[in-house]
């Protein structure tokens, strides 16, 4: 089965990338109310595909937003592997900046540019070949696979969460693999062994009923702004850039010696990070590596702060209220809620009465950690090997992905402890997702496929 499976993916190459240009030019673009449309016309063109390629079972179902797709392809004595990903796609703005047009799929040298082309329509295109290989040369799966794929990934998956809670039975398998990650260059695959949580806040700051004229009453009013500031200057250190929110760091715990080897094999230096930021100079938490600063340890960051005057010219104004949007990314054990209180806790000690504080969380999520010495785990790293002709290196994910803990928490079977997630991806660094004139190498198009394939063949001697 795996040979037959692997020379079909090599002589179908064509006619797969072919098939994913239709599904990319279909602009699923799931924040925006007036591509509902395109959103369900992504979800039918997967579910066709599905059962195209021969699933016993598809179905499109409806939710009070996007449609979710399932299929399923069980029936053998073998372990179920649950696969998920997502057809829906970010906004293209700016438009201006693209230079091709962002849903018209266009192939320069090795690369396929089009939004969604890495993020994630590619990486699950590349899933689904390799599953229409096995089904189109031998007439079945190595194992019982189950099809996940949803459409309002990039808006947080409001409606995934209780499609999960509903429909845990049905879900039910012995190991979940995702397929929507970055390799650290074309002949480096990595396996994720977790993502950083997060916690996304809005902190506004409220003074005088309107606008007052900073002549007049400047020196007799506080400057919610001003203040603003003075608290946004509380929660991070200067010199160590560590975060200053009392008990912020009681539930963080180091790194082993072995968990610090395995990351420092990945050859993530200063020189790269200054390549791929374009900044002047690298700076973080001290006492840590960039590797360690970008995927284990928590960070705070400040998104935009709004208030007063920003136009061309002067206007002498005392702002009657200044937001700020602050982020910080979490690492196992930090809870989000545990973290809003003490964030709250600690700026409403600093606050002065001549003001009002109201801090308000936008988004949440749950940061995981998964024992990558898990078979499951252990049979990509093999996998990979045999797709790409190169080991991966292993690390920690520095994003979030809310739907890991969950699926974690709703999937996993008593008695049989953490369902195993198995992260992977094919993407690259540079591929620009959620940007103009994002890209998917295709190498990694077509190697991706094979690798796939390779691991529901070993899968299924676990």
């Amino acid at each position: 089965m795996l040979e037959k499976a692997i020379t079909y993916a090599r002589a179908n190459r064509q006619s797969h990338l072919y098939q994913l240009q239709d599904w990319l030019r279909i602009p699923s673009i799931s924040t925006l109310p007036e591509h509902k449309d395109d959103v369900r016309k992504a979800a039918q063109f997967a579910a066709d595909q599905l059962s195209e390629m021969g699933f016993h079972r598809v179905d499109v179902d409806d939710t009070p937003g996007h449609p979710i797709v399932y299929a399923e392809n069980i029936g053998l004595d073998t372990p179920t592997l649950l696969i998920y990903g997502h057809f829906d796609v970010q906004p293209v703005d700016p438009f201006d900046e693209w230079t091709r047009h962002p849903f018209e799929p266009k192939v320069e040298g090795d690369n396929l540019y089009a939004r969604g082309a890495s993020d994630d329509k590619g990486q699950a295109f590349a899933v689904l070949a390799a599953l229409e290989s096995y089904l189109k040369t031998s007439g079945k799966l190595p194992v019982n696979v189950k099809v996940l794929l949803e459409g309002e990934e990039e808006v947080i998956s409001p409606n995934l969460f209780p499609y999960l809670r509903d429909n845990a039975e049905k879900l039910s398998a012995d190991a979940i693999l995702i397929a929507d990650q970055d390799m650290l260059d074309p002949k480096i695959p990595v396996v994720m062994w977790g993502v950083r949580g997060n916690l996304y806040t809005e902190i506004e700051v409220s003074g005088p009923a309107h606008d007052l004229h900073s002549g007049t009453f400047g020196g007799g009013v506080d400057n919610p702004l001003n203040v603003l500031v003075r608290l946004l200057s509380s929660l991070q250190d200067g010199g160590t850039r560590k975060v200053l929110i009392p008990g912020f760091y009681d539930e963080v715990h180091e790194l082993n010696d072995e968990e610090r080897a395995l990351i420092a094999r990945a050859p993530i230096n200063d020189d790269l990070g200054m390549y791929l930021t374009g900044a002047p100079a690298l700076d973080g938490e001290a006492g840590y590596s960039l590797a360690e600063r970008v995927s284990v340890r928590p960070t705070l960051e400040i998104h935009g702060i709004a208030g007063g005057f920003t136009g061309e010219g002067s206007k002498t104004v005392i702002p009657s209220k200044a937001t700020a949007k602050v982020s910080m990314r979490l690492v196992p054990n930090q809870n989000p809620d545990e973290i809003t209180e003490l964030l709250e806790t600690h700026l409403r000690a600093l606050c002065p009465a001549t003001v009002n504080l109201d801090v308000r969380v936008i988004g949440k999520a749950t940061p995981v950690k998964i024992n990558y010495k898990s078979p499951a785990v252990q049979a990509a790293a093999i996998a990979y090997e045999r797709g790409f002709g190169a080991p991966p290196v292993y690390l920690r994910g520095g994003g979030s992905l809310p739907i890991v803990h969950t699926m974690i928490e709703e999937l996993s079977q008593p008695g049989k402890g953490e369902i195993p997630v198995v992260m992977i991806g094919f993407g690259l660094p540079d591929d620009r997702t959620h940007a103009p004139n994002e890209k998917f190498h295709l190498p990694n198009f077509y190697n991706g496929i094979e690798t796939v394939i390779h691991y529901l063949d070993l899968f299924a001697s676990l």
